[in-house]
Parts: structure tokens; C-alpha cells; sequence
């Protein structure tokens, strides 16, 4: 039925679940996996410019140029490191699925997680996608959107949604290996 399952990840314990979900879906439809994380200026973690800067596209305008030259130095080191963090947390994703005998690939995009999550998903030939939802209801959801609720409606496939109680954010990936082996 499934031959390519999406399972979209981020730096929450809800994804731990989502994960165990697609795996245990996987291993029973004999699909592959296609762990995909979404690099997004907004996500628990991410780098953020100091706000005595004005920023604009990841950059940071100020009067010096010495100061802004620094500051948007610093700014991409430390992007740099959110992205390897994401890699790492995906490449950990991967190892259990491959001990799992599950045939895995991995994917890290910048974007926005609603639109970039369903336009990869067309672009991957995904038969379901597995996505968390974080809980948000009322005023909080129509204020921060629900990625979730975006994938169930304009997604090219169909979308699992896992219902979690779990929202805490990651610190590292340390945390998710206690809470795995916990």
C-alpha cells in the first residue's frame, strides 16, 4: 500500500513518537522512510540576530560595518551549527531505522515546515506523510498556524497525524537519547 512514507521531524520529544509511528508503520508495509527535517528561522533553537540589529533575509544591517560584518559572521556560524544539529538528529533517526532493517534516506530544507513539508513530499513521490501535532487550539493556532492542519489539507498525499501529550522542545540530542532509551 505505502512504498515511500514522509516522516517530518523537529527538535520536540512529539517527534520521538511520530518516528516510532513511521517505523512501526514501515516495518509492517515493508516502505521506506524519507526523514525529512525543516530548517526554520522559528524553530525551538534556532539562531536569532540580536535585536539592536535590524535584520532582513538573515542578514543584519547596522550604521558600522565592522559590527555588522561580526555580528553576521557569528549569525552564520551559528546557523551552520543549527544545521549540523538537525543533520545529527536526523542521522540518529536513521540508525534506529536501519537497525530496524528499514531503508531510510534523509532530507534537510530551509523553509517554512507547512509548505516545504507538502511541496517535498510531491517532490518525493511520498505516499503518506507522518506528521506530529504540538497541541496548539483556539487563538494559539490561529495565530501560530498548525503545520499539521496545513499538511491534512494541502498535502499530494495522505497524512498520519500522531497525537502526542508530550510538547516539551529538545534541548540536544542528548536529551532525545535519554528519553529513547528511557
Amino acid at each position: 500500500m505505502f512504498k515511500n512514507i514522509l516522516v517530518a521531524i523537529d527538535r520536540s520529544v512529539t517527534s520521538k513518537q511520530v518516528f516510532e509511528s513511521a517505523l512501526s508503520l514501515a516495518k509492517s508495509t515493508q516502505s521506506n522512510l524519507i526523514l525529512l527535517h525543516v530548517l526554520w528561522a522559528e524553530e525551538f533553537a534556532a539562531p536569532q540576530m540580536s535585536p539592536y540589529f535590524v535584520c532582513h533575509k538573515n542578514r543584519c544591517v547596522h550604521v558600522d560595518p565592522k559590527i555588522m560584518r561580526r555580528a553576521n559572521e557569528e549569525f552564520d556560524r551559528e546557523w551552520e551549527q543549527f544545521k549540523q544539529e538537525g543533520l545529527k538528529l536526523l542521522r540518529f533517526y536513521t540508525k534506529r531505522a536501519n537497525a530496524a532493517r528499514v531503508q531510510t534516506q534523509l532530507a534537510q530544507i530551509t523553509g517554512h515546515p507547512s509548505t516545504t513539508i507538502c511541496d517535498f513530499a510531491q517532490s518525493c513521490h511520498a505516499d503518506i506523510i507522518v506528521i506530529g501535532r504540538r497541541g496548539h487550539l483556539g487563538f494559539k493556532e490561529l495565530f501560530l498556524g498548525s503545520v499539521s492542519n496545513y499538511a491534512v489539507h494541502h498535502s499530494p498525499c495522505s497524512v498520519l497525524v500522531v497525537q502526542t501529550p508530550e510538547l516539551k522542545e529538545l534541548a540536544s540530542i542528548e536529551d532525545l537519547e535519554t528519553t529513547v532509551c528511557a
